[in-house]
């Protein structure tokens, strides 16, 4: 079995197109798409150009790496879900690519192989892949950097890499602020002189102001004010309250919560109780050659100076696992690259144990991928297909429905007819309790009792969500009643149905 991995992963590409073919089976099996949460506020960015170019935007739309990118696709595409997940799934499928071939070209090509296995089934990676969003798009441009200087650690310094490195932290900053968070890493190397002198390094620092600059230039053009873009995002929120966006964290202190994040979610599985020990023996066993040693060490100082300073802005970021994105790939490639370098040059036992390891690692990544709520806005989508449903027919929804609702809307050309006003007796109205049955941003107390159905009410039709194949398979044969009550109601009901009245 060892000799035929070896042999279909092979010397040339082939380890590459299995890795980027299974990576696109799961993504599509996993698909999320629409989450009406951070993927509108860019795709208002990329209408913003559209319509109203030259643009600026505010806080989000002003995140030109992504929403130019979209606008461009939806240019291309029109208006609908893929076309808005498209810009980042690209990005994402770049640094796979890119990561694949740096790891081949150090490691060979059955650790690198092994090293997108883990990365491209990352519940955390994949469920991204299907959503509009800058994490996956950050991670990518912070490694191309990565990678750029780590050639020039190898192969001596070189002032175009070093530029680029740099220029690509530029572009990963005007997506999104936290690219500073690679400073320290680059920070030590300078310190420590790695490999090349000093003033070598401050190439890196003339590529990142370049770019920045063209955005300062081109704020300051439009609005006056060169730091316009930083704040709005120091600005836009005065707290952050870390009990809510904390996607399943178990929170106990803020010194170990982040390390818990890590440990404890879903969308890291089984990943860093492989990484920790993995990773220490390729950075310091004598085993392994000397310039995978090199490798794995970058790539763990990265991870770790990432890993800290998300941990150290608690207060400006909440916990969510995807701002561990980089600490999460960078774990992927050093778990990969050790248990691919032990299947390709240890003793047959040791092979053995290396290939049981990655087919658990690839397991409990596919288990953590079909636990995830893939359908996070059913009740909005459901409110689209009911007025698809009755064209020409006018149906009123509480208010916060219908505002998440509005990007698909506008792409089903049926916002006219999507009402949040209170329900009047003659009315179609859907009732969503996920979004209308308490008060929220957009409904206080005294509104949301004018949006709850009434006895004399007549139910149309009921939208319900299809269960798992693993609920239905616990149902049947009665493990149901084993498990505890919460955990069952999330395995068979991840969302709430909904309902079509008719007021009377």
């Amino acid at each position: 079995m060892i000799h035929a991995i070896e042999r279909l992963t092979g010397p040339g590409r082939r380890g590459l197109w299995i890795g980027l073919a299974l990576f696109a089976l799961l993504v599509t099996l996993a698909w999320v798409g629409f989450i009406a949460s951070d993927d509108v506020t860019y795709a208002r960015g990329a209408y913003g150009w559209i319509e109203h170019f030259p643009f600026v935007g505010g806080h989000g739309t002003i995140r030109y790496p992504i929403t130019i990118p979209m606008a461009l696709s939806f240019l291309t595409l029109g208006g609908n879900e893929f076309a808005m997940v498209l810009p980042s799934l690209l990005y994402l499928v770049a640094f796979l690519i890119a990561a694949w071939r740096a790891t081949r070209d150090v490691a060979g090509p059955l650790p690198a192989f092994f090293a997108l296995l883990a990365c491209a089934t990352s519940p955390l990676l994949v469920v991204q892949a299907s959503i509009a969003n800058v994490d996956v798009i950050e991670m990518a441009l912070l490694f191309g950097a990565w990678i750029l200087c780590f050639r020039c650690l190898e192969a001596g310094p070189n002032r175009a890499r070093l530029i680029g490195s740099g220029a690509l932290v530029g572009l990963a900053f005007l997506v999104r602020e936290t690219a500073i968070f690679i400073i320290p890493f680059f920070g030590l190397l300078f310190l420590a002189g790695h490999r090349f002198r000093r003033w070598h390094y401050l190439w890196i620092a003339v590529g990142f102001l370049a770019v920045w600059s063209l955005e300062l230039l081109y704020l300051g053009i439009m609005t006056g004010d060169p730091l316009y873009r930083f704040n709005i995002s120091l600005h836009h929120d005065a707290t952050i309250d870390r009990s809510i966006d904390l996607a399943g964290n178990v929170i106990v202190h803020p010194l170990v919560d982040p390390l818990l994040v890590l440990l404890v979610n879903q969308e890291f599985m089984a990943l860093m109780f492989f990484a920790l020990p993995l990773g220490a023996w390729l950075c310091f066993a004598r085993a392994v050659p000397d310039r995978v040693r090199h490798f794995a060490r970058l790539l763990a100082l990265f991870a770790l100076c990432w890993f800290v300073c998300v941990g150290a802005a608690q207060k400006l970021l909440p916990l969510n696992p995807r701002y561990f994105m980089i600490t999460a790939t960078m774990a992927c490639l050093l778990t990969g690259t050790a248990l691919g370098l032990i299947v390709q040059q240890g003793a047959t036992r040791a092979r053995r144990a290396a290939l049981a390891g990655m087919a658990l690692l690839v397991g409990t990544n596919l288990a953590g991928i079909y636990v995830e709520n893939r359908d996070p806005t059913f009740g909005e989508e459901q409110f689209v297909a009911a007025l698809a449903a009755r064209p020409g027919a006018r149906i009123g929804t509480d208010p916060m429905t219908r505002y998440r609702a509005d990007l698909l809307l506008r792409w089903a050309g049926s916002t006219a007819r999507a009402v949040d006003a209170p329900p009047a007796p003659g009315t179609l109205f859907y009732y969503n309790p996920a979004r209308g049955a308490k008060p929220n941003a957009r409904m206080d107390a005294a509104q949301a009792p004018l949006y709850q159905p009434q006895p004399e009410w007549e139910l149309v039709e009921t939208f319900t969500p299809a269960p798992s194949y693993l609920a239905i398979a616990l149902e049947g044969v009665g493990a149901d009643r084993a498990l505890p009550a919460g955990i069952w109601r999330k395995l068979r009901h991840p969302n709430e149905p909904a309902y079509l009245y008719r007021v009377r």
